[in-house]
């Protein structure tokens, strides 16, 4: 091959790089640099800890527990679903309130680099009491732990909530929120595939060793991606301030937002914004926390972790070919034909899931919710980071994790009646839960749409 063919080949693919989403972001990944990818890293870590531990370890912990006894809580005799959805529930506000406080903290410092420390203690807070969760043998010490990680966890999360806003202006938000998720959903699905196929071995008597293998797992991507972010992040000579670097084309690009805002009171345009985010959160929340018991129960899988991993591959491999190109098109084409497309999806598929006997059209189904949970999660992260302002962005952008503790609440509350419908009729506790959802995502939809399309005029 001549020297000529060979800079035509490298020209040809420098120009696909550059045009493919998926590729670019690929290729950002180099530690140290300023890119989307590594401005996102840390979230894989994050989202994997968070879903493997919640799905996955978290249920069979609390299997483990009612094999010895009873759960009892405030008088209530609680079955496997109530239990989780119980130990969930009181743990989301102390998390909420965490974020939005460390976030709001965050915002008070003008030094370089500001929102890397707590990324950085959130993030070994949360590791050491991962490895903690493994000891627990009895609910009070299980919840206790939970407890800790909803506190190192959110801690980290409420500044790195800001970090778009601080480095990515306004026109590339979409886009950038697409790469946040992208790395987001990797880490929830490449973490809990892994996870669940070291669990679906593990038994308390014979093989425990199984659950310190996925602790270890999880911790070890946790340190890493955290480090990943705040290295690749951290103030030098090099960089004066804190954005991306010339290879991006936002060092030193003004942002439209970068003014003080001082108010107290939220707009009523972020209010809606909130009460839509937690619908949506609520309705993707119950098909994530239910999921394992739903396959064994509804769709009679003897091991169902194995079910819950070919759901996982195929929900988070739909939502990861789905959130760049949402980000793309949400920024040049705006925000509000998206959200029905999503709204859509995600009643179609929580309405099929009625019908469902077996693991195949399950699958397929699923296939269809990544899509929808794709779209919402780039597109409302998107729209949050339009709706805040620069210099209170961690304290702002803290009020989202209000509304993922109402949705999630709702969605975790529901474990109870569930567990109570089911007993009166069989699956109809998951019937209702699923019909609840639908109407969630049509709630989540028409109020998003509409705050979208109100933008855009007040913008014309």
């Amino acid at each position: 091959m001549g020297n000529q063919e060979f800079k035509n080949i490298r020209k040809f693919f420098n120009i696909w790089s550059h045009r493919s989403p998926f590729k670019r972001t690929v290729r950002d990944f180099h530690l140290g640099t300023r890119s989307f990818t590594n401005l996102s890293l840390y979230s894989f870590g994050l989202s994997g800890l968070w879903t493997a531990v919640s799905s996955v370890i978290l249920p069979f912990k609390i299997l483990e527990v009612l094999e010895i006894g009873t759960i009892n809580v405030f008088g209530q005799v609680l079955d496997k679903n109530g239990a989780l959805g119980v130990m969930s529930l009181i743990g989301l506000p102390i998390g909420a309130m965490i974020q939005l406080i460390s976030g709001s903290i965050s915002d008070y410092s003008n030094r370089l680099g500001k929102r890397l420390p707590y990324l950085l203690f959130g993030g070994i807070g949360l590791a050491i009491s991962t490895v903690l969760l493994g000891f627990a043998t009895t609910f009070v010490s299980l919840f206790l732990m939970y407890m800790a990680i909803q506190i190192f966890g959110n801690a980290g999360q409420g500044p790195a909530n800001a970090l778009i806003v601080d480095h990515v202006p306004p026109r590339r938000r979409g886009e950038a929120s697409g790469v946040l998720n992208l790395w987001r959903l990797m880490g929830a699905g490449i973490v809990t595939v892994i996870v669940l196929q070291f669990m679906a071995n593990y038994q308390l008597g014979a093989a425990p060793q199984w659950l310190w293998y996925s602790i270890t797992f999880i911790v070890v991507i946790l340190i890493a991606s955290t480090l990943w972010t705040t290295l690749s992040l951290r103030p030098s000579v090099k960089f004066k301030d804190t954005r991306l670097s010339r290879n991006l084309a936002l060092q030193n690009t003004p942002l439209d937002n970068d003014k003080p805002n001082l108010r107290i009171n939220l707009s009523k345009s972020y209010l809606i914004f909130l009460i839509a985010l937690a619908f949506s959160i609520a309705a993707l929340s119950s098909l994530q926390i239910y999921a394992l018991f739903f396959l064994q129960d509804v769709v009679g899988l003897a091991n169902p972790a194995d079910g819950a991993d070919l759901l996982v591959i195929v929900v988070i491999a739909t939502a990861v070919f789905t959130v760049l190109p949402a980000g793309k098109l949400a920024d040049k084409f705006g925000r509000g034909a998206l959200f029905f497309i999503a709204g859509l999806s995600g009643v179609a598929g929580s309405t099929l899931l009625l019908f469902v006997n077996s693991i195949a059209p399950v699958l397929g189904i699923g296939a269809l919710l990544g899509f929808s949970a794709g779209l919402f999660l780039t597109l409302t992260w998107a729209v949050a980071n339009d709706l805040v302002s620069r210099m209170a962005a961690g304290k702002e952008l803290g009020y989202t994790s209000i509304a993922t503790l109402a949705g999630s609440a709702a969605a975790r509350f529901a474990g109870i009646g569930i567990d109570e419908l089911n007993n009166l009729s069989e699956n109809l506790g998951y019937k209702a839960m699923l019909i609840a959802v639908a109407m969630a995502f049509i709630i989540a939809t028409v109020l998003l749409a509409g705050l979208v399309k109100n933008l855009q005029h007040n913008d014309t």
